[in-house]
């Protein structure tokens, strides 16, 4: 893949989380990213009497409602950054924030999304599914699968307590063919599945710190 050349302009790491990079403006729509950032007095109180836990946010965090307008002008943004974000939203507002970041992009600036791939999940599921009804039925052992069950309801779709992770919830499954759509119907060209740190964003390696499923964009 060609590098091209990113606009000059503002890089955005959308929906930052504990990933705050040198030389972006890290924006974060959590309440947790609000506590921190603009009543961190606050913030230092609870986490000293133990209240919450430590935490990455800090004044410097851009706090913004992520389901509301992206505070910037029509094409003023360089690049955009969003590691598991995307599944924090129902399709239709993961669509509508897609859109806004094509509204704010420069020409040729770049979108890049990370969210976990779902079909790595459910064929890992119907693995160990077919794995056990291989064996003769006295033989079968239902831990596994309700294991791999309990990690998605666990760790992935469920509702965490509000002082740990403030409420997040994922409320979509991603898979390639779903994410490249939503880029293209947006407005996006040059739209492919990506890997790990290889990017339009010279310095994605500040931002990006794990795999999953990867798709990036250019504004024409």
């Amino acid at each position: 893949m060609a590098m091209a050349e990113l606009p000059e302009g503002d890089k955005l790491n959308l929906g930052c989380g504990p990933v705050h990079a040198a030389g972006w403006i890290n924006i974060d729509g959590s309440n947790r990213a609000y506590l921190a950032s603009r009543l961190n007095q606050i913030d230092c109180l609870l986490v000293k009497f133990g209240l919450i836990p430590p935490t990455e946010f800090c004044k410097s965090t851009k706090y913004h409602n992520l389901f509301k307008r992206l505070p910037y002008p029509d094409n003023s943004v360089a690049c955009i950054y969003a590691g598991e974000l995307w599944e924090h939203f129902e399709y239709e507002d993961a669509s509508n924030l897609t859109k806004e970041c094509y509204r704010i992009l420069r020409p040729k600036g770049v979108l890049r999304v990370r969210v976990p791939d779902s079909p790595a999940f459910w064929e890992r599921y119907l693995h160990l599914y077919r794995e056990e009804m291989s064996k003769p039925r006295n033989e079968r052992k239902a831990k596994p699968l309700i294991e791999h069950t309990q990690m998605f309801f666990n760790d992935i779709c469920t509702r965490k307590k509000y002082l740990g992770s403030m409420g997040h919830t994922h409320k979509w499954n991603f898979d390639e063919v779903q994410l490249v759509e939503m880029f293209e119907m947006s407005g996006f060209i040059h739209v492919e599945r990506m890997q790990f740190r290889e990017s339009r964003i010279p310095d994605v390696d500040r931002v990006e710190v794990s795999g999953f499923l990867i798709v990036e964009g250019v504004k024409q």
